[in-house]
């Protein structure tokens, strides 16, 4: 007969969630490959999470997105989000993610903010401005 219930692992998808997936789609146009997505240190303590890793023949890229809804600013912008506790997790984590995958050493790494901007009127996004090298304290 029918189903009229939703699978339990089935929730919506949060506007981060979907701020996210429009981010990869920018970086693929750019002609990078997705490697990994929502990586953090899975033993112990979360240190920092990456939403995404982003590669091509010469860098490697973890990505932090920002999504914000242009009709409020209810949590300020996303680039004022991105503060120096915030980049100091990304830096932990990038770290940590070189330490499992010693095969990307060869490749230039670099921290980018990918900001989202979200119209409820149409529901899509409006602008994806990316900060390239936004966190460069690599020591």
């Amino acid at each position: 007969m029918f189903n009229w219930h939703k699978p339990a692992d089935t929730k919506p998808k949060t506007l981060g969630l979907l701020g996210e997936e429009a981010a990869r789609e920018e970086y693929k146009k750019l002609g990078y490959q997705i490697i990994a997505a929502n990586e953090y240190n899975k033993k112990g303590k979360q240190l920092g999470e990456i939403d995404f890793i982003a590669v091509n023949k010469d860098k490697i890229i973890f990505v932090e997105v920002k999504t914000r809804n242009i009709a409020s600013n209810k949590f300020g912008t996303g680039a004022e989000a991105v503060n120096i506790y915030k980049q100091r997790k990304i830096l932990a984590a990038v770290k940590m993610y070189f330490l499992r995958n010693r095969k990307y050493f060869e490749l230039q790494p670099q921290i980018d903010v990918c900001l989202m901007d979200y119209s409820e009127v149409d529901k899509s996004f409006k602008c994806a401005k990316i900060i390239a090298n936004a966190v460069e304290d690599w020591s």
